[in-house]
């Protein structure tokens, strides 16, 4: 009884391996396009980022005195920002883009 039930468990171990060993293959070319996608992706979003504050910093020599540090840390806070609020939406755009096509048909 007991070489039945380890048998069994066997037989589900190496099907369940088997079945997400080849599940997600980072090592295919399409993964490696799909990190280097992400990896640039996420540079140009950093980028987008640096230009919105350099438009924002262009406005210092508006701002008098002490108020000029203020002004460029909250610059640099700002692209910070819009960076991660552009790769939010990249990224959910395409994990809906991702599930409208390839998701689970019934």
């Amino acid at each position: 009884m007991w070489k039945r039930i380890r048998r069994e468990l066997l037989i589900e171990y190496y099907w369940w391996k088997r079945h997400t060993a080849k599940k997600y293959p980072l090592d295919s070319p399409l993964g490696l396009m799909g990190i280097l996608f992400m990896m640039s992706g996420f540079f140009l979003m950093i980028i987008i980022g640096q230009a919105f504050a350099a438009i924002f910093r262009n406005m210092i020599p508006v701002v008098n005195g002490s108020q000029v540090a203020g002004v460029y840390w909250s610059s640099l806070f700002f692209a910070l920002k819009i960076s991660v609020v552009f790769m939010v939406f990249v990224i959910s755009l395409i994990f809906i883009l991702y599930f409208k096509f390839f998701g689970r048909k019934r």
